[in-house]
């Protein structure tokens, strides 16, 4: 069999996320009136050297390899709340179980880092068990001054064949498995993506 028949016969990749595929991507792109936009807005990316969402050694761009496509969501309120939805598609499901392997260790590699900026925060970082696509983990960290707890951010990361969909929130107690809901959506309709499943 020739090399050009193989490349004809095999999947296509996804080098773009279609528009409005991500589930809270309706609501960033909607237009939001002033009185609304003072209290929340969202902020969309489709840059390849964005660092993953959970971001344990505060990595300033992608470390990650063999990136396809990509698009980050991030949403603020004036609570203040922060929530985020993360979809990076790789060139391979290797590619993207790697990637998943490296922020399971870096939870390890920098439970306590803090920021350079803010030397009063203690940060500390832990995963979970979690269930979604075809691997899945609970991540998130607490940030404490003082003694008391100052943020709690809860994320779920989860693989399906070659894409890695994350969801983040600041909301609440430390609980990645209310995010399980939203993975396991994507992690269905990322299936529908040529040569991810």
């Amino acid at each position: 069999m020739t090399l050009s028949l193989l490349l004809a016969l095999s999947p296509a990749a996804v080098t773009e996320i279609p528009k409005n595929f991500l589930l809270t991507e309706r609501d960033a792109r909607r237009h939001l009136d002033p009185d609304e936009a003072s209290e929340q807005g969202y902020k969309t990316s489709d840059k390849l050297t964005a660092p993953l969402e959970p971001n344990p050694c505060g990595h300033g761009r992608a470390v990650d390899r063999d990136r396809a496509a990509a698009r980050t969501i991030t949403h603020w309120t004036s609570g203040p709340s922060v929530s985020s939805e993360q979809l990076v598609i790789y060139k391979s499901p290797r590619a993207a179980h790697s990637a998943l392997t490296r922020l399971r260790a870096e939870v390890k590699q920098c439970a306590r880092k803090g920021v350079p900026s803010a030397p009063e925060l203690k940060f500390r970082w832990r995963t979970s068990k979690a269930k979604a696509g075809d691997e899945a983990l609970g991540m998130g960290y607490q940030t404490w001054q003082d003694g008391s707890v100052n943020e709690t951010i809860s994320g779920i990361v989860a693989r399906r064949g070659s894409a890695l969909m994350i969801y983040t929130t600041s909301e609440g107690a430390y609980d990645p498995g209310r995010l399980t809901k939203d993975a396991k959506k994507m992690a269905a309709k990322v299936c529908k993506l040529p040569g991810v499943c």
